[in-house]
């Protein structure tokens, strides 16, 4: 056998266990954009920390193909749905919090009120709070009107 035809021997062999490695072999091809998208991938890729512009590329490429086949809905849904969700429960949380310290300062001055009025002793004062926590623990968090 001549060299030429032990070296496309191995250049098969070599083909046949590098497969993985050739699809995720990089091509070089021209891609034709304006002025203002080179840019603004330039920028993008320096926010977000990229090493080239080709790397910016090449995940936005696998970012928009993924969204239109629709296989890896993960990619940008999750991470969108997370944020806005997030936010909805700090600021639910805040609000919560802001009613909660309003009613409080309610109730505290209404018993002071009360107590005041009524000349309430301690004893009766505690006789009365042991009610309430009983009646509130009844309702198991829930008020049926």
């Amino acid at each position: 056998m001549s060299i030429l035809g032990v070296a496309e021997k191995i250049k098969k062999r070599r083909g046949k266990y590098n497969m993985t490695e050739n699809k995720n072999k990089l091509e070089s091809r021209g891609v034709s954009l304006t002025q203002t998208q080179w840019e603004r991938c330039d920028k993008l890729a320096e926010q977000l920390g990229k090493k080239s512009r080709n790397t910016f590329i090449r995940e936005a490429v696998d970012f928009y193909c993924a969204w239109l086949e629709k296989e890896h809905i993960e990619k940008f849904l999750l991470p969108s749905l997370e944020s806005v969700l997030t936010a909805k429960i700090r600021d639910s949380e805040s609000r919560i919090r802001n009613v909660e310290f309003k009613l409080a300062v309610q109730i505290a001055m209404l018993t002071q009120m009360l107590t005041d009025n009524y000349q309430y002793s301690d004893d009766e004062l505690e006789a009365l709070r042991e009610s309430a926590v009983r009646q509130v623990k009844e309702t198991n968090g829930s008020f049926r009107y």
